[in-house]
Protein backbone atom coordinates (compact mmCIF):
# COMPACT_ATOMS: atom_id res chain seq x y z
CA UNK A 1 0.00 0.00 0.00
CA UNK A 2 1.29 3.46 -0.83
CA UNK A 3 1.89 6.01 1.88
CA UNK A 4 0.34 8.81 -0.13
CA UNK A 5 1.64 11.48 -2.43
CA UNK A 6 1.63 15.17 -1.66
CA UNK A 7 1.14 17.63 -4.50
CA UNK A 8 2.30 21.25 -4.74
CA UNK A 9 -0.48 22.51 -2.52
CA UNK A 10 0.42 20.04 0.22
CA UNK A 11 4.08 20.94 0.16
CA UNK A 12 3.58 24.71 0.27
CA UNK A 13 0.34 25.15 2.18
CA UNK A 14 0.38 22.25 4.63
CA UNK A 15 1.80 24.17 7.62
CA UNK A 16 -0.48 27.11 6.89
CA UNK A 17 -3.51 24.84 6.69
CA UNK A 18 -2.60 23.21 9.99
CA UNK A 19 -2.39 26.64 11.65
CA UNK A 20 -5.83 27.51 10.25
CA UNK A 21 -7.14 24.21 11.51
CA UNK A 22 -5.77 24.76 14.99
CA UNK A 23 -7.40 28.18 15.13
CA UNK A 24 -10.69 26.62 14.09
CA UNK A 25 -10.28 23.98 16.79
CA UNK A 26 -10.86 26.64 19.45
CA UNK A 27 -14.42 27.05 18.14
CA UNK A 28 -15.36 23.36 18.58
CA UNK A 29 -15.95 22.77 14.86
CA UNK A 30 -18.45 20.24 13.51
CA UNK A 31 -17.66 17.45 11.08
CA UNK A 32 -18.99 19.57 8.21
CA UNK A 33 -16.76 22.47 9.16
CA UNK A 34 -13.76 20.16 9.23
CA UNK A 35 -14.63 18.41 5.95
CA UNK A 36 -12.14 20.32 3.78
CA UNK A 37 -9.35 19.54 6.25
CA UNK A 38 -10.29 15.89 6.53
CA UNK A 39 -9.86 15.53 2.77
CA UNK A 40 -6.86 17.84 2.43
CA UNK A 41 -4.05 16.66 0.07
CA UNK A 42 -1.57 17.02 2.95
CA UNK A 43 -1.50 13.95 5.20
CA UNK A 44 -0.42 16.08 8.16
CA UNK A 45 -3.52 18.21 7.79
CA UNK A 46 -5.79 15.17 7.58
CA UNK A 47 -4.16 13.65 10.62
CA UNK A 48 -4.52 16.86 12.62
CA UNK A 49 -8.14 17.19 11.51
CA UNK A 50 -8.93 13.75 12.90
CA UNK A 51 -7.46 14.72 16.26
CA UNK A 52 -9.35 18.01 16.30
CA UNK A 53 -12.59 16.22 15.48
CA UNK A 54 -12.05 13.72 18.28
CA UNK A 55 -11.65 16.57 20.77
CA UNK A 56 -14.46 18.78 19.47
CA UNK A 57 -17.20 16.25 18.78
CA UNK A 58 -20.35 16.33 20.87
CA UNK A 59 -22.47 14.11 18.66
CA UNK A 60 -20.67 10.98 17.48
CA UNK A 61 -22.64 9.65 14.52
CA UNK A 62 -20.65 11.42 11.80
CA UNK A 63 -17.26 11.38 13.55
CA UNK A 64 -17.55 7.64 14.10
CA UNK A 65 -17.93 7.07 10.37
CA UNK A 66 -15.06 9.47 9.65
CA UNK A 67 -12.65 7.66 11.98
CA UNK A 68 -13.57 4.28 10.50
CA UNK A 69 -13.12 5.59 6.96
CA UNK A 70 -9.70 6.99 7.88
CA UNK A 71 -8.49 3.42 8.36
CA UNK A 72 -8.33 3.27 4.56
CA UNK A 73 -6.41 6.53 4.15
CA UNK A 74 -3.48 6.24 1.68
CA UNK A 75 -1.07 7.62 4.31
CA UNK A 76 0.25 5.29 6.99
CA UNK A 77 0.45 8.01 9.69
CA UNK A 78 -3.19 8.94 9.14
CA UNK A 79 -4.18 5.30 9.42
CA UNK A 80 -2.23 5.03 12.69
CA UNK A 81 -4.15 8.00 14.07
CA UNK A 82 -7.43 6.39 13.06
CA UNK A 83 -6.42 3.14 14.74
CA UNK A 84 -5.60 5.00 17.97
CA UNK A 85 -8.84 6.99 17.95
CA UNK A 86 -11.01 3.94 17.36
CA UNK A 87 -9.44 2.39 20.44
CA UNK A 88 -9.53 5.48 22.64
CA UNK A 89 -13.11 6.45 21.74
CA UNK A 90 -14.62 2.97 21.72
CA UNK A 91 -17.19 3.78 24.40
CA UNK A 92 -18.67 6.77 22.57
CA UNK A 93 -18.56 5.63 18.95
CA UNK A 94 -21.95 5.27 17.28
CA UNK A 95 -22.71 2.28 15.10
CA UNK A 96 -24.12 3.14 11.71
CA UNK A 97 -24.18 1.88 8.14
CA UNK A 98 -21.19 3.97 7.07
CA UNK A 99 -19.25 3.02 10.19
CA UNK A 100 -19.98 -0.66 9.63
CA UNK A 101 -19.13 -0.52 5.93
CA UNK A 102 -15.85 1.31 6.49
CA UNK A 103 -14.74 -1.25 9.07
CA UNK A 104 -15.52 -4.13 6.75
CA UNK A 105 -13.53 -2.49 3.98
CA UNK A 106 -10.63 -1.91 6.36
CA UNK A 107 -10.69 -5.55 7.45
CA UNK A 108 -9.43 -6.34 3.93
CA UNK A 109 -6.64 -3.74 4.07
CA UNK A 110 -3.09 -4.55 3.07
CA UNK A 111 -2.02 -2.96 6.37
CA UNK A 112 -2.03 -5.62 9.10
CA UNK A 113 -2.39 -3.05 11.90
CA UNK A 114 -5.48 -1.71 10.18
CA UNK A 115 -6.93 -5.20 9.84
CA UNK A 116 -6.38 -5.77 13.56
CA UNK A 117 -8.15 -2.50 14.42
CA UNK A 118 -11.01 -3.15 12.02
CA UNK A 119 -11.61 -6.70 13.22
CA UNK A 120 -11.38 -5.55 16.84
CA UNK A 121 -13.91 -2.78 16.27
CA UNK A 122 -16.27 -5.13 14.44
CA UNK A 123 -16.44 -7.72 17.19
CA UNK A 124 -16.36 -5.26 20.08
CA UNK A 125 -19.35 -3.44 18.58
CA UNK A 126 -21.04 -6.79 17.87
CA UNK A 127 -21.09 -6.21 14.14
CA UNK A 128 -19.88 -9.62 12.97
CA UNK A 129 -20.94 -13.24 13.12
CA UNK A 130 -19.05 -16.40 13.94
CA UNK A 131 -19.00 -17.29 10.24
CA UNK A 132 -17.51 -13.92 9.29
CA UNK A 133 -14.78 -14.21 11.89
CA UNK A 134 -14.02 -17.79 10.91
CA UNK A 135 -13.45 -16.59 7.36
CA UNK A 136 -10.73 -14.26 8.67
CA UNK A 137 -8.79 -16.98 10.54
CA UNK A 138 -6.54 -17.80 7.54
CA UNK A 139 -5.02 -14.29 7.68
CA UNK A 140 -1.27 -14.37 7.04
CA UNK A 141 -0.43 -12.25 10.11
CA UNK A 142 -0.70 -13.80 13.57
CA UNK A 143 -1.69 -10.56 15.32
CA UNK A 144 -4.77 -10.41 13.10
CA UNK A 145 -5.57 -14.05 13.85
CA UNK A 146 -5.19 -13.34 17.58
CA UNK A 147 -7.74 -10.55 17.26
CA UNK A 148 -10.07 -12.87 15.39
CA UNK A 149 -9.74 -15.36 18.25
CA UNK A 150 -10.77 -12.67 20.74
CA UNK A 151 -13.85 -12.05 18.62
CA UNK A 152 -14.65 -15.75 18.56
CA UNK A 153 -14.29 -15.87 22.35
CA UNK A 154 -16.80 -13.02 22.65
CA UNK A 155 -19.28 -15.16 20.70
CA UNK A 156 -18.51 -18.37 22.65
CA UNK A 157 -17.65 -19.99 19.31
CA UNK A 158 -16.20 -23.18 20.76
CA UNK A 159 -16.10 -25.19 17.52
CA UNK A 160 -14.17 -22.56 15.59
CA UNK A 161 -11.88 -21.97 18.56
CA UNK A 162 -11.14 -25.68 18.49
CA UNK A 163 -10.01 -25.28 14.88
CA UNK A 164 -7.89 -22.25 15.79
CA UNK A 165 -6.14 -24.35 18.44
CA UNK A 166 -4.19 -25.92 15.59
CA UNK A 167 -2.76 -22.60 14.44
CA UNK A 168 0.99 -22.69 13.68
CA UNK A 169 1.66 -19.58 15.79
CA UNK A 170 2.02 -20.11 19.58
CA UNK A 171 0.55 -16.65 20.19
CA UNK A 172 -2.72 -17.68 18.54
CA UNK A 173 -2.88 -20.99 20.40
CA UNK A 174 -2.21 -19.06 23.62
CA UNK A 175 -5.12 -16.74 22.84
CA UNK A 176 -7.34 -19.77 22.28
CA UNK A 177 -6.34 -21.34 25.61
CA UNK A 178 -6.94 -18.15 27.55
CA UNK A 179 -10.16 -17.52 25.66
CA UNK A 180 -11.59 -20.92 26.47
CA UNK A 181 -10.88 -20.24 30.13
CA UNK A 182 -12.76 -16.94 29.84
CA UNK A 183 -15.75 -18.67 28.24
CA UNK A 184 -15.71 -21.30 30.98
CA UNK A 185 -17.83 -23.78 29.04
CA UNK A 186 -17.09 -27.41 30.02
CA UNK A 187 -17.18 -28.31 26.31
CA UNK A 188 -13.98 -26.31 25.88
CA UNK A 189 -12.06 -28.72 28.10
CA UNK A 190 -11.54 -31.10 25.18
CA UNK A 191 -9.55 -28.49 23.28
CA UNK A 192 -7.72 -27.46 26.45
CA UNK A 193 -6.64 -31.04 27.05
CA UNK A 194 -4.95 -31.03 23.65
CA UNK A 195 -3.35 -27.63 24.25
CA UNK A 196 -2.12 -28.78 27.67
CA UNK A 197 0.37 -30.95 25.80
CA UNK A 198 1.39 -28.22 23.34
CA UNK A 199 5.02 -27.76 22.35
CA UNK A 200 4.99 -24.20 23.73
CA UNK A 201 5.44 -23.71 27.48
CA UNK A 202 3.10 -20.74 27.81
CA UNK A 203 0.36 -22.47 25.83
CA UNK A 204 0.57 -25.54 28.06
CA UNK A 205 0.46 -23.40 31.19
CA UNK A 206 -2.49 -21.33 29.98
CA UNK A 207 -4.44 -24.39 28.90
CA UNK A 208 -3.99 -26.05 32.27
CA UNK A 209 -4.94 -22.89 34.19
CA UNK A 210 -8.04 -22.52 32.01
CA UNK A 211 -9.23 -25.96 33.09
CA UNK A 212 -9.99 -24.48 36.49
CA UNK A 213 -12.82 -22.61 34.73
CA UNK A 214 -14.07 -25.33 32.38
CA UNK A 215 -13.74 -28.25 34.76
CA UNK A 216 -11.05 -30.89 34.97
CA UNK A 217 -12.65 -34.24 34.16
CA UNK A 218 -10.98 -37.65 34.07
CA UNK A 219 -8.82 -37.23 30.93
CA UNK A 220 -7.91 -33.66 31.82
CA UNK A 221 -6.99 -34.73 35.34
CA UNK A 222 -4.56 -37.31 34.00
CA UNK A 223 -2.93 -34.71 31.76
CA UNK A 224 -2.71 -32.19 34.61
CA UNK A 225 -1.25 -34.74 37.01
CA UNK A 226 1.43 -35.64 34.49
CA UNK A 227 2.15 -31.95 33.94
CA UNK A 228 3.18 -31.59 37.59
CA UNK A 229 6.51 -33.09 36.54
CA UNK A 230 7.00 -30.67 33.62
CA UNK A 231 10.38 -28.95 33.53
CA UNK A 232 8.71 -25.53 33.28
CA UNK A 233 7.40 -24.10 36.55
CA UNK A 234 4.66 -22.20 34.68
CA UNK A 235 3.26 -25.51 33.49
CA UNK A 236 3.46 -27.08 36.96
CA UNK A 237 1.67 -24.04 38.39
CA UNK A 238 -1.06 -24.36 35.76
CA UNK A 239 -1.37 -28.06 36.53
CA UNK A 240 -1.87 -27.39 40.23
CA UNK A 241 -4.51 -24.80 39.37
CA UNK A 242 -6.31 -27.27 37.11
CA UNK A 243 -6.32 -29.94 39.80
CA UNK A 244 -8.07 -27.54 42.18
CA UNK A 245 -11.36 -28.52 40.49
CA UNK A 246 -10.55 -32.17 39.78
CA UNK A 247 -11.96 -35.18 41.63
CA UNK A 248 -10.25 -35.10 45.06
CA UNK A 249 -9.67 -38.83 44.89
CA UNK A 250 -7.57 -38.30 41.78
CA UNK A 251 -5.90 -35.01 42.65
CA UNK A 252 -5.14 -34.64 46.35
CA UNK A 253 -2.06 -36.86 46.47
CA UNK A 254 -0.50 -35.02 43.53
CA UNK A 255 -1.31 -31.63 45.05
CA UNK A 256 0.20 -32.60 48.39
CA UNK A 257 3.39 -33.55 46.58
CA UNK A 258 3.28 -30.20 44.75
CA UNK A 259 3.35 -28.32 48.06
CA UNK A 260 7.00 -29.39 48.19
CA UNK A 261 7.83 -28.20 44.66
CA UNK A 262 11.07 -26.26 44.20
CA UNK A 263 9.16 -23.27 42.79
CA UNK A 264 7.23 -21.01 45.15
CA UNK A 265 4.47 -20.24 42.62
CA UNK A 266 3.79 -23.92 42.19
CA UNK A 267 3.72 -24.47 45.94
CA UNK A 268 1.37 -21.51 46.34
CA UNK A 269 -1.00 -22.86 43.68
CA UNK A 270 -0.97 -26.28 45.32
CA UNK A 271 -1.67 -24.90 48.79
CA UNK A 272 -4.53 -22.79 47.48
CA UNK A 273 -5.97 -25.78 45.63
CA UNK A 274 -5.85 -27.92 48.77
CA UNK A 275 -7.50 -25.31 50.97
CA UNK A 276 -11.01 -26.01 49.71
CA UNK A 277 -10.51 -29.76 50.19
CA UNK A 278 -9.41 -29.58 53.82
CA UNK A 279 -12.55 -30.63 55.77
CA UNK A 280 -12.35 -34.29 56.69
CA UNK A 281 -8.89 -34.81 55.18
CA UNK A 282 -6.15 -35.25 57.81
CA UNK A 283 -3.56 -35.72 55.05
CA UNK A 284 -4.35 -32.27 53.67
CA UNK A 285 -4.18 -30.74 57.14
CA UNK A 286 -0.75 -32.26 57.64
CA UNK A 287 0.44 -30.86 54.31
CA UNK A 288 -0.90 -27.38 55.09
CA UNK A 289 0.63 -27.40 58.56
CA UNK A 290 3.95 -28.28 56.97
CA UNK A 291 3.46 -25.37 54.55
CA UNK A 292 3.30 -23.00 57.54
CA UNK A 293 7.05 -23.33 57.62
CA UNK A 294 7.54 -22.57 53.91
CA UNK A 295 10.27 -20.12 52.94
CA UNK A 296 7.75 -17.98 51.03
CA UNK A 297 5.41 -15.65 52.92
CA UNK A 298 2.53 -16.07 50.46
CA UNK A 299 2.63 -19.84 50.73
CA UNK A 300 2.59 -19.59 54.53
CA UNK A 301 -0.26 -17.07 54.40
CA UNK A 302 -2.51 -19.22 52.18
CA UNK A 303 -1.85 -22.27 54.35
CA UNK A 304 -2.64 -20.29 57.49
CA UNK A 305 -5.90 -18.87 56.03
CA UNK A 306 -7.10 -22.29 54.93
CA UNK A 307 -6.41 -23.84 58.31
CA UNK A 308 -8.06 -20.94 60.13
CA UNK A 309 -11.15 -21.12 57.94
CA UNK A 310 -11.46 -24.84 58.54
CA UNK A 311 -11.06 -24.48 62.31
CA UNK A 312 -13.77 -21.81 62.38
CA UNK A 313 -16.35 -24.11 60.82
Amino acid sequence: MTTGTQGPRAGTQGPRRILALLELAEESPTTDELAEFLTDPDAGVRRTALTVLSEAAEEWDEPSAVFAAALSDPDAAVRRTAVELLGELREVLVIGERFNGALREASRSEDADVRVAAVGALWRHRLCTTEELAALLPDSVETVRCEVVLGLVSLDALDVLGEAAGDPAPAVRLAVARGLGSVGDPRGATTLTVLAEDTDVLVRAAALSAMAHTGCAEQATAVAAAALTDAAWQVRQGAATALSVADPQEAVAELIAATRDTNLDVRKAAVRALGSRLPGRPDIRTALEAALGDADADVRAFARMSLAASDAE
